[in-house]
């Protein structure tokens, strides 16, 4: 007999190529060769407007490691990812407990706490800008409605304002990771829920005994992407404070952008910004191998 089953499977590879180079193609085109002209840029004293570049080898790291806004803003991006995170993952995971428990109006609720992420970011700093405003603004007014009057000023004030905008980035980013959760939660049979409410187990206990252990993988999935987002984040940021961000909310996506070309009066100084950028790139790929390594557990299969 004629095996037609490794003839299909020969047919198969020969058709993966053509479809796959395509793709591969763009990939290396816009992001791989990008990332070795970064590397390469680094090792230059250069604009990035002019075409000379005088090649000073790894001083430009040298530099950094002695730059003191460059601890400082690496410091806030990840305080974005671990501060911001505790609390994006942990309301999502409280809201998505009491959504998959089965209350009412449980779509109706994810869906207006996802509201925000479809909105632009600089849209969403608009709107912050308003609520925080000391004359007229949402919050302040309702601090001098309750007596708080005392508390006005300082939500914008040079050492709180970075944590102002972290508030603003939870409620942005929320929704998106309870969608992914609820996403994974819906495809758990209903049959174990009824077990363990049978058994009487709470909300509490069915969803970190239950579901927990069975979205583990995308929930690893989804803390990962949240720390790469967490440390790239740039937008929201940057338009916070208006036209030219504070200082006091630099992170290290922004510093780089505002050494390159990013200031009304311009520092002009390309290679440095981008051993900026190769440094973000080397500390994403650290979390992610670390993260990994620690979040990754034996699959449990249902």
């Amino acid at each position: 007999m004629r095996n037609y089953g490794s003839g299909l499977e020969k047919e198969r590879k020969k058709l993966l190529f053509p479809f796959i180079f395509p793709a591969l193609l763009i990939y290396i085109v816009f992001f791989v060769f990008p990332a070795i002209n970064a590397f390469y840029y680094s090792l230059f004293d250069w604009s990035g407007f002019t075409s000379e570049k005088i090649f000073i080898g790894l001083k430009n790291f040298s530099e950094l490691f002695h730059d003191r806004y460059f601890w400082v803003t690496t410091g806030r991006s990840f305080i974005i990812v671990l501060i911001g995170g505790i609390f994006v993952f942990g309301l999502a995971m409280i809201f998505s407990a009491f959504i998959s428990s089965g209350i009412r109006f449980g779509k109706t609720f994810k869906n207006i706490i996802f509201f925000p992420v479809v909105i632009p970011p600089v849209a969403i700093t608009v709107l912050w800008s308003f609520i925080y405003n000391s004359s007229w603004g949402l919050l302040n007014n309702i601090l001098n409605s309750i007596g708080l009057a005392s508390l006005v000023r300082e939500w914008t004030s040079v050492n709180n304002i970075f944590w102002s905008m972290l508030v603003m980035i939870i409620w942005t980013y929320v929704g998106f990771y309870l969608v992914i959760l609820m996403s994974a939660i819906g495809k758990i049979p209903q049959e174990l829920y009824e077990v363990a409410k049978i058994e009487g187990a709470n909300i509490l206990q069915v969803y970190f005994k239950i579901t927990i252990p069975l979205i583990w993988d995308v929930l690893t999935v989804a803390l990962v992407y949240w720390g790469i987002f967490g440390l790239k984040l740039f937008e929201i940021v940057y338009s916070f404070t208006g036209f030219i961000p504070k200082q006091s909310i630099w992170t290290l996506p922004v510093y780089l952008y505002i050494i390159g070309f990013g200031k009304i009066d311009p520092i002009y100084r390309l290679g440095y910004s981008t051993a900026l950028s190769v440094m973000l790139f080397i500390f994403v790929m650290i979390f992610v191998i670390v993260s990994r390594k620690i979040l990754t557990r034996e699959t449990i299969e249902y």
